[in-house]
Order: C-alpha cells, then structure tokens, then sequence
C-alpha cells in the first residue's frame, strides 16, 4: 500500500486527519504557489505546515473536487474559480 492509499483509509476509513496528494492536490497545489515540490511526500509535508491539522482531510477532498470540475489540468477554468485572486498560475493565464 503507498502513501496516498494509506491516508486515504486514515481519513475515511478511521476519521484521522492526513492530506491525500492525488494528481489533483499536486497540479492545485502547484498553481497556487503552496509548494514547488514534484515529490508528493513533499507536497504533503509542505501541506502539513500551512493547512491546520484538523482541516487536512476537508482540504484534501474539497481540492480534490476542485480539481475534478475547475482546476483541471489542460483547461483550467479559472475565470469562474472562487480562490483566482490567491492562484499564482489563473491571474497569468485566465
């Protein structure tokens, strides 16, 4: 088992806090300028000193679904994103 699939069973199986770096929270977290790190042991250790403990399984899902239906990889749709004015990336390409 890796170490995405790991915090996947923490978070909804067990209800423990743990930040799930999928290709989503990679590519967003990026954007937004909250790590520059490709490693996604990194990206989450990055995470784990910005996003408070008690909201990193919230943060991880709710980028997640970002990712699934704004922010996606090829065509980001950035002039309807609610965090535009905080994204590096969308105010140089929207």
């Amino acid at each position: 088992m890796g170490r995405k699939t790991a915090n996947v069973v923490l978070a909804n199986i067990f209800g423990k806090q743990a930040i799930i770096v999928d290709t989503h929270v990679k590519r967003i977290s990026n954007r937004l300028g909250l790590t520059i790190n490709p490693d996604p042991v990194k990206i989450e250790f990055d995470l784990m000193k910005i996003v408070p403990e008690d909201n990193w399984s919230s943060y991880s899902h709710r980028i997640i679904a970002l990712g699934r239906t704004i922010c996606l990889a090829k065509k980001p749709k950035c002039s309807i994103c609610s965090l535009l004015k905080y994204c590096r990336y969308g105010q140089e390409n929207a």
